[in-house]
């Protein structure tokens, strides 16, 4: 039996992508606090303890899980500019990190959270993101 014409049926295919690509501009280091909205920092306060101003750094400053949770759902916009934190969104993303068999950075605070979020009344649309 004899096979012909192994490996000469396929043409070379130049890359997608240049291999002499001009490296990227660094970006501004992005901070995830950033997203947060006046009404975001108030509850990261009621349910923590911890005072998150505009221009927080967690590279500098301790941080509580529940508050860099918050932050990297507005970052990741799960949470839209904006949209209010409810009760309901806080239930659902313990729900996911229970389910997800690793840490629970909101555990530890939910009840301070819904308790704030039922005494502060109904959540209103932000827009000081």
């Amino acid at each position: 039996m004899t096979v012909s014409g192994l490996g000469s049926a396929h043409t070379p295919r130049t890359p997608v992508t240049p291999t002499n690509r001009a490296p990227r501009a660094e970006r501004a280091h992005r901070n995830d606090f950033d997203h947060l909205t006046v009404a975001d920092r108030e509850l990261i306060f009621q349910a923590t303890g911890q005072r998150v101003g505009p221009g927080f750094d967690p590279s500098r400053e301790p941080t509580t899980s529940f508050a860099a949770a918050l932050a990297a759902e507005r970052a990741a916009t799960r949470l839209a500019p904006g949209q209010p934190v409810t009760a309901v969104y806080l239930k659902d993303l313990n729900r996911r990190f229970d389910r997800s068999g690793g840490a629970n950075p909101i555990g530890p605070y939910l009840s301070k959270a819904l308790d704030y979020l039922s005494r502060s009344g109904p959540r209103r649309i932000d827009v000081s993101a």
